[in-house]
């Protein structure tokens, strides 16, 4: 070989060297320069895992700061889907339920129910510091097995405010399908009442993080990197008293019922009890099926709340407005007397009967109104039309909600001539109808917040805003409109309803030093015993609070509502808690 090419050779050589150190200088600069974060990114995720963290819930405290319902930190043993298999468990939930002591096809059971998208599933809820020790000290041999910590609802006041608070359930499908990225599954959510109508207020924003994982899963240390902190709910005020709803609770005892108290100056929600109740506590932790159907089937149905779902004929309380619908109508006077009651009143072929059996005798019309006399207002009724009727009920709020925080309130009826045809057909019905109507049955139905809002707005003279049981953050208050009634024909309903609890069938209400006006009721009840009204507001003359009660197969209201009403006012006006069920007085064998 000469010396050229020799020379060459060693030209080709060197080219190929400086073209195969180029080639690695610019991949060099590639992945560390230009791609770095793509592969910085690659990186962490072979290393790290990506935790969603739930935000903590929101507070919920009384109108006097006192704390309804907290946050209790409880930690869950879950395991992944992939251990239950179509064959039944694998060996790391087969060992796990060994371990425990758990019964095998309950267990199992319970983990088949579990929602198909939820992964992890929850093996043990609110897991024992003993099995959480043995998770973490044999880790190695539970792959995929975790303890979750996640915060519990605690109300700490069990069925007292069960209904009004609501109470936290898993979301659902539809949940999930509704609220987009908001939540996951096995996030929970208020399934009804304060919870469910302040949950975008309750329920804060979940926090994004990463963490340094081994091959088993589990975190190995570091500190974790957030993607997004988590915001906390806002705490919320409600405008219930603690003091109030808990004599409420004593003052009814284990009877069914509900009452509610409003300010009658804001529209706050001062107590609003529902009985029989449910413990919200027993729902914010893993309920079986099994126990959720024995609580959905329970005759007493401690789930309905009869505060606002519950629909009866408000009996006599309605008189108050069949006297302003006749007053307005020029059908009848302040002072005006009708034909003297016997016990009842005929109309055609029928006899319809007064309560009080003997009868009243002769009355005007604020005597009638004072001893709630039916044949009175038989007659008083017959002289109008079903819509004249129908628009005075309406004009108190009947016949439509009252409420913003209740998504599944009921409106109730109020019966008209369009409904009448509808249902019964047009000559189905006559304006005997009005028979009915006029003292408050039939097919007219009202809930009881309907009736404290009829109470209220009796002693304001329309001007109380709709109930709001949320004082903080600030409600949106409505405003109701104007009623279509004079003043003076207000003030002598007012005045008569004094009357009715300081000499006739209310006095089981009276207080020592505050005057109480208010209206008896006794609601037929065609699938019992007669339900027992009232409702009133108080000090008469300048009116702070009105209250409506209902007993359901209580019978008379005079002597069975009116007392419950008469404890509550005695609490909220601080009088001797010895005397908090009204002054003692003679009750009547018969009281409306």
């Amino acid at each position: 070989m000469d010396d050229r090419d020799l020379t060459v050779r060693h030209a080709l050589l060197r080219t190929i060297i400086i073209v195969a150190f180029a080639i690695l200088v610019v991949n060099l600069f590639q992945l560390t320069v230009i791609r770095h974060s793509f592969y910085q990114d690659q990186a962490l995720e072979n290393r790290q895992d990506r935790f969603r963290v739930r935000a903590p819930r929101g507070r919920i405290y009384d109108r006097d700061g006192n704390l309804l319902a907290a946050n209790l930190y409880i930690a869950d043993i879950t395991v992944p889907r992939r251990c239950l298999t179509p064959a039944g468990p694998d060996s790391t939930l087969t060992r796990l339920i060994e371990w425990f002591g758990l019964d095998r096809w309950e267990t199992l059971e319970r983990l088949q129910q579990q929602p198909a998208r939820r992964d992890p599933l929850v093996l043990v809820a609110d897991a024992s510091p003993a099995r959480i020790f043995t998770v973490e000290e044999r880790g190695r041999d539970l792959p995929g097995v975790k303890v979750v910590t996640r915060s519990r609802r605690q109300y700490l006041f069990g069925t007292l405010f069960a209904h009004s608070l609501g109470y936290l359930g898993e979301v659902s499908p539809s949940d999930l399908d509704s609220t987009s990225t908001a939540y996951v599954q096995g996030d929970h959510i208020g399934k009804m009442g304060v919870e469910a109508a302040m949950e975008p207020v309750l329920r804060g924003v979940a926090g994004i993080k990463l963490e340094e994982v081994n091959a088993s899963g589990r975190i190995v240390g570091r500190k974790p990197v957030w993607v997004r902190d988590v915001v906390p709910g806002t705490d919320v005020h409600v405008t219930m008293s603690l003091r109030l709803q808990q004599k409420l609770a004593v003052a009814m005892g284990d009877r069914p019922g509900c009452a509610v108290a409003l300010d009658v100056r804001t529209g706050e929600v001062l107590a609003a009890y529902s009985n029989p109740a449910f413990d919200p506590n027993m729902l914010g932790i893993s309920i079986s099926t099994k126990q959720w159907n024995e609580l959905i089937s329970d005759p007493d149905k401690p789930l309905f709340n009869r505060i606002t779902q519950a629909t009866y004929p408000p009996a006599s309380l309605f008189k108050t407005v069949t006297s302003l619908a006749g007053l307005a109508g020029g059908h009848i006077g302040t002072a005006s007397s009708l034909e003297p009651c016997g016990g009842g009143w005929t109309y055609g072929n029928r006899y319809f009967r007064c309560w009080k059996k003997g009868g009243h005798g002769w009355l005007d019309h604020t005597g009638a109104m004072m001893n709630s006399c039916d044949t009175f207002y038989y007659q008083l009724g017959m002289r109008m039309q079903v819509d004249e009727l129908a628009a005075a009920a309406r004009a108190f709020g009947l016949g439509s909600r009252v409420t913003t925080e209740f998504a599944d309130e009921v409106k109730g009826n109020v019966p008209d001539t369009a409904w009448y045809d509808r249902h019964l057909g047009k000559k189905g019905w006559s304006r005997g109808v009005l028979m009915n109507t006029s003292i408050g049955q039939g097919e007219l139905l009202v809930t009881p917040i309907q009736m404290a809002v009829v109470a209220g707005r009796l002693a304001t003279g329309g001007t109380m805003p709709d109930p709001v049981f949320v004082r903080t953050p600030a409600p949106v208050r409505r405003q109701p409109r104007p009623l279509p009634f004079r003043p003076e024909h207000l003030a002598w309903v007012r005045e008569a309803m004094r009357r009715t609890v300081a000499e006739g069938t209310g006095r089981a209400a009276r207080l020592k030093t505050v005057e109480v006006a208010g209206k008896t009721g006794t609601a037929q009840n065609p699938h019992g015993d007669d339900h027992a009204w009232f409702m009133c507001f108080a000090p008469a003359e300048s009116p702070e609070i009105a209250v409506a009660v209902i007993m359901e197969n209580a019978g008379h209201g005079g002597s069975e509502a009116a007392p419950i009403a008469g404890a509550l006012l005695s609490t909220y006006f601080h009088e001797d808690e010895a005397d908090s069920v009204g002054v003692p007085v003679e009750i009547p064998e018969e009281v409306d």
